[in-house]
């Protein structure tokens, strides 16, 4: 019969560990897990120390380190990339936390279409949004600038979308459905009496925020906030689309540069990789940081049992002006980008919105969307890439998840840490890697192809799925497992017939989720693109840094809504899973 679990002996000598067959899952994805992350960092590595910075040809050198941490700009660039981080960090976190206690602590009118709201900008790809607010902000053609000076016969323009400050208000805006998704559990959790008891005692509302709320929900937001900072390090989509026009750099965008607009004319391979390094040691102190705290957050729950209800905090007057302010984050999130995108893409040229240009209203942009063959190309590769993708890191997550909570495998803490790594690695930098991995190794020839885009969405999403299907293997009770093998089942039937099917909401929200991001994923692919393997997003980027936003602005239309499908499905299978 076949085994379940890692079996040991304990024969004269000492103990070892047997082989079973359970170790065929553990070493097939441990070793996938390495080839996936490992081995793509040590080339990397490797490439850091080439004088060419081709990681196979000859020659040892730190020229690249000392050119890279001598020059001031470096350190400009990471000053840049840390006060962009940090302001959209905190940016994010402020109307997150804000919108996250309205909704599940108070008695705010129309909560459920306040949920809705907030979490509907994640259908919006941040290049989009990036590229919206530079059609409303820009300093010489922005909507609301020119509003502005209309009304208050202004000269100059009142905002500059080209800055750090741009860059992090648009950022800001985009983090904050995630920020709301990890902080809402932990508000919903609390046990009221905590609170009726530090009222019963004379505290008044603020000394209860202070003394009581804040010190149960720190674990959580210290998560949230450690995730944010992540998200801005390695963010590009933002500082690619606002950021590299006017020449204010971050990590991912000047890595961009050095490899694709390089004044050599060729990439900076030796550069990029000494940069990344030092990045890359940052990145992954704050991702185990954000394990942690996401542990203590668990932690820190208080949910009881027997007749347990959130307590409600009365508006009273305030009631419809929190609506406002959630209608108000929508309104900038979504409604504001997604009409001047509309309004563009039925534009022959970009124009401002005014009653003489209704003349000018037209269907060609989208018409050439359709019937363009590298738009109709880059589109049956996004959905490709998307569907292999998601099925993958689906699967992958299920079988990481297995290894690590229900087997006692030794090295499935390495397998964890492994499966959780690619959080800390910028977008730009996979695809970096994967170039270096795919040039040098002859024998796999899909360097240029969809397949390579695959495995980096792949290797940037597993840390989320395994993540989330970690949560619920811990729910599946061992008995079941147990019963099965009594019963004569094998490893691959008890996954098949019960974890599986017990986890299956949970897979298929992986599913979607994963699905819905790799439509909207930039970096990696903008990395890898090649002659046939372009994808909508990339396609997008180029309509817009070649100066033809409105066709930019019609695919852009199409992939918003599109997404807006997914992340609907997502939510529903999301609160099946929870029910």
């Amino acid at each position: 019969m076949a085994t379940t679990t890692l079996e040991t002996a304990a024969p004269r000598g000492g103990r070892r560990w047997r082989f079973s067959g359970a170790w065929m899952p553990v070493l097939g994805v441990g070793g996938l897990l390495v080839w996936l992350v490992v081995v793509p960092l040590v080339l990397m590595l490797i490439s850091s120390v080439r004088p060419t910075g081709f990681p196979m040809e000859a020659g040892f050198t730190l020229e690249h380190y000392v050119n890279t941490y001598t020059d001031a700009r470096f350190w400009d660039l990471a000053g840049n990339t840390a006060i962009f981080a940090v302001g959209s960090t905190l940016f994010a976190l402020l109307i997150g936390i804000v919108l996250a206690w309205l909704v599940e602590r108070t008695d705010m009118p129309l909560k459920g279409l306040v949920r809705t709201m907030v979490i509907l900008p994640m259908a919006t790809p941040p290049v989009l949004l990036a590229i919206a607010w530079v059609m409303l902000l820009s300093p010489r053609t922005g909507e609301i600038n020119a509003l502005l000076s209309a009304v208050f016969g202004l000269e100059d323009a009142v905002f500059n979308i080209y800055s750090l400050a741009g860059m992090i208000f648009v950022e800001g805006l985009s983090l904050v459905p995630s920020t709301f998704l990890i902080l809402s559990p932990a508000f919903r959790n609390m046990d009221p009496s905590l609170e009726e008891a530090a009222m019963v005692s004379g505290a008044g509302v603020w000394t209860l925020l202070r003394r009581v709320v804040l010190p149960l929900l720190a674990p959580a937001i210290l998560a949230a906030a450690v995730f944010l900072l992540i998200v801005g390090f390695v963010v590009f989509d933002i500082p690619g689309a606002i950021g590299l026009p006017a020449g204010i750099f971050t990590l991912s965008s000047r890595i961009y540069y050095l490899a694709h607009d390089n004044p050599t004319g060729l990439p900076d391979y030796g550069q990029i990789s000494a940069m990344a390094i030092f990045f890359l040691g940052g990145l992954l102190v704050l991702a185990f940081a954000f394990q942690h705290y996401t542990r203590r957050a668990s932690k820190f729950t208080t949910i009881t049992g027997k007749g347990f209800r959130p307590r409600t905090f009365k508006l009273r007057r305030w009631r419809w002006p929190a609506f406002a302010l959630a209608a108000a984050y929508f309104t900038l999130a979504v409604l504001a980008p997604l009409a001047i995108l509309l309004w563009t893409s039925f534009m022959p040229y970009q124009t401002g919105i005014s009653a003489d240009a209704f003349g000018l209203l037209t269907t060609g942009n989208h018409e050439s969307f359709f019937s363009n063959r590298f738009a109709i190309r880059a589109t049956t590769n996004s959905v490709i890439i998307a569907l292999v993708a998601a099925s993958v890191v689906a699967l992958l997550s299920v079988l990481v998840s297995w290894i690590v909570v229900k087997s006692k495998a030794p090295g499935r803490k390495v397998i964890d840490i492994l499966s959780f790594m690619p959080l800390a690695i910028p977008g730009v930098l996979i695809g970096t890697a994967l170039i270096y991995v795919y040039l040098t190794v002859n024998f796999l020839p899909i360097y240029g192809s969809v397949w390579i885009i695959v495995i980096a969405y792949v290797t940037t999403y597993l840390s989320f799925g395994s993540r989330t299907t970690h949560g619920v293997m811990l729910q599946i009770h061992n008995d079941l497992e147990d019963a099965a093998r009594t019963s004569g089942a094998g490893w691959t039937r008890t996954m098949r017939r019960i974890v599986v099917p017990l986890a299956a909401p949970a897979i298929a929200a992986v599913w979607v989720w994963v699905l819905a991001h790799c439509m909207r994923e930039l970096s990696s692919a903008l990395m890898l693109q090649g002659r046939t393997n372009e994808t909508l997003p990339v396609l997008l980027f180029g309509y817009w840094t070649g100066g033809e936003p409105n066709k930019a602005a019609a695919v852009g239309v199409w992939l918003i809504l599109a997404l807006l499908i997914v992340v609907g499905v997502w939510q529903a299978l999301t609160r099946r899973r929870e029910a």
